[in-house]
């Protein structure tokens, strides 16, 4: 699961209670360019069980469309050595400073409890910051009920894309990624630790709830939601979704200018919403059309 879209949703994860009607497929917008290019936006979910497969059709369909695929990180390109040795430098508290020292104790003794339930001991995470503890504690529950990142919908196009030798691009790089969590304040990165400890024993129904949601196409509550949430923590829906969504735009209506026929997959959270990549290319004086079906 990529560090981007984990800490959204850790930011999230009660969110998705949905009472609309179901739909036929996951939720899909299309935007054509004057010279014939056409911009597909799917939502995706980033972690998936076994047993969620297979995917919805629509999805096997944009793919045989497509001419090339676009999602938030180029994942062809990616090292795994030089993931986690960016990943390491950025997280890292000062020398001096350890996770005890910057988490209240009640905080730190409940860190402890989850971990020591998941099967590690915090001792071993003393030198990250509070939003990758985070993060990988959440990754831990979620795996513990059979979510993986290499079964979520990103992974899977990547594989029909190597097979099929079709170009995977990303919009952003994983060090524009991680500076956004590194930049959070140590009071929004406690809260947000906080926040997600108690989830944990949640994440299970939560990401069933997701999942069903995503499948279905019931996006329509999720903007609402979604902001409510978020207000729990000022400053990190600009950071983590709002800032992001515009720095979009414009690669985005690049492609736009094209001829060719190109796949967005991005997490849904960033298609939902007044801030969403499909309000802002609306705002810019784009057709936007909700697709029902796929072709």
């Amino acid at each position: 699961m990529r560090l981007a879209d984990r800490i959204a949703r850790v930011a999230a994860l009660a969110l998705f209670v949905f009472a609309a009607a179901a739909a036929a497929d996951p939720a899909v917008w299309r935007v054509d360019g004057a010279r014939g290019a056409e911009l597909w936006l799917l939502g995706s979910v980033h972690v998936l069980r076994r047993e969620d497969y297979p995917l919805p059709e629509s999805v096997d369909r944009l793919f045989a469309r497509a001419d090339e695929i676009v999602m938030e990180l180029d994942l062809d390109d990616l090292d795994p050595a030089e993931q986690q040795r960016i990943l390491v430098g950025t997280a890292m508290l000062p020398s001096d400073t350890t996770l005890r020292d910057v988490l209240p104790a009640a905080t730190y003794a409940t860190a402890e409890e989850r971990a020591r339930a998941l099967g590690i001991d915090l001792a071993l995470l003393q030198r990250f910051e509070p939003w990758l503890v985070a993060i990988m504690l959440l990754d831990l529950g979620l795996q513990s009920h059979g979510y993986r990142s290499e079964l979520g919908v990103e992974q899977y196009l990547l594989g029909k894309a190597r097979a099929g030798s079709k170009a995977i691009t990303g919009l952003e790089s994983l060090e524009q990624q991680l500076a956004l969590f590194d930049g959070l304040s140590p009071d929004t990165q406690r809260d947000l630790l906080a926040q997600t400890l108690g989830e944990l024993a949640a994440a299970d129904v939560r990401m069933r709830e997701i999942t069903a949601a995503w499948r279905d196409g019931r996006l329509e509550a999720l903007g609402t939601e979604l902001l409510a949430e978020f207000e729990q923590f000022p400053g990190l829906y600009e950071d983590i979704v709002a800032d992001r969504n515009a720095s979009w735009i414009a690669p985005l209506e690049a492609l736009l200018e094209g001829e060719r026929k190109v796949l967005v997959v991005v997490g849904a959270l960033h298609l939902v919403g007044p801030d969403s990549v499909v309000a802002k290319l609306e705002a810019r004086g784009h057709e936007v059309r909700r697709v029902e079906r796929v072709p």
